[in-house]
């Protein structure tokens, strides 16, 4: 489980570059755009991926066709990502088996976003309750102290927290209020700013990704030359001995046998 669901910052479900639903709970401008980017950049050859620079790390779990992809706070645990991760791949695989949705059925941009963005809050309003749980129970304990007192020793208490859906209404009501009074001055520098946002994000992203996937690959590389090496001796070893053996072939069938030797 998510033990704080204000540490997802962004997720998605993308089929190669095109992404079909995305789930966003951060403030920061721009990161839809950056997840955009980063989807593009998807690392081949990969399950699993996953890389921590600003603050953020930056989750790929890869089932070809479809990756899913997240944007989490760096202290996010690894395992909490992982489990956020697989929890959206079962409920999107769900999805497609309650839709009958063919694997090689063409996909649009966004095409399941109105559906699948419940998904998200879902899996997450599911960890909420289980931390209200845990914590409304400890509390009782501790009301009834005649209660065992073995009871509820293995349970974390962990703070409330308020849930995404509430900042993502909050968000929406700034927007609207704000078109609704006509604030449309600035827009191009906001976009600039998105733009730019996006832009630098994005390349930082695919630069570090570039450099751990180089050194990920560094070890292994001089083993393989070894091995290509090996093979290379013993192909040249065995090409010599069928030339000698057929020389030899040859020499005992002009001198019919060992005749030659012998006078």
């Amino acid at each position: 489980m998510i033990s704080n669901p204000n540490h997802v910052f962004y997720a998605c479900i993308a089929k190669g570059p095109t992404v079909l639903a995305e789930f966003s709970s951060s403030k920061e401008s721009g990161i839809e755009i950056i997840g955009q980017r980063c989807i593009e950049k998807t690392p081949p050859n990969h399950s699993m991926f996953s890389h921590t620079i600003g603050n953020k790390t930056y989750s790929f779990l890869i089932d070809d066709p479809f990756a899913y992809f997240a944007i989490f706070d760096e202290d996010l645990h690894k395992s909490e990502s992982l489990w956020f991760l697989n929890r959206v791949k079962d409920g999107f695989g769900e999805f497609l088996v309650s839709k009958m949705v063919k694997d090689g059925e063409k996909m649009g941009s966004f095409c399941f976003q109105g559906e699948l963005r419940f998904m998200f809050r879902d899996i997450l309003a599911l960890d909420a309750d289980l931390v209200n749980a845990l914590t409304e129970e400890s509390s009782n304990d501790s009301r009834n102290p005649s209660l065992d007192s073995t009871k509820g020793k293995g349970a974390v208490i962990k703070p409330l927290l308020p849930k995404p859906s509430k900042v993502l209404m909050m968000k929406k009501k700034k927007r609207s209020s704000g078109e609704a009074n006509g604030d449309h001055h600035g827009g191009d520098l906001d976009n600039n700013k998105v733009n730019g946002a996006g832009e630098n994000g994005s390349r930082e992203f695919s630069v570090s990704m570039m450099q751990k996937s180089n050194g990920f690959y560094l070890g292994d590389g001089k083993q393989k030359a070894k091995q290509i090496w090996k093979k290379h001796v013993w192909v040249v070893l065995i090409l010599d001995l069928i030339v000698c053996a057929v020389l030899f072939g040859v020499w005992l069938w002009v001198c019919r046998g060992f005749k030659c030797i012998d006078g």
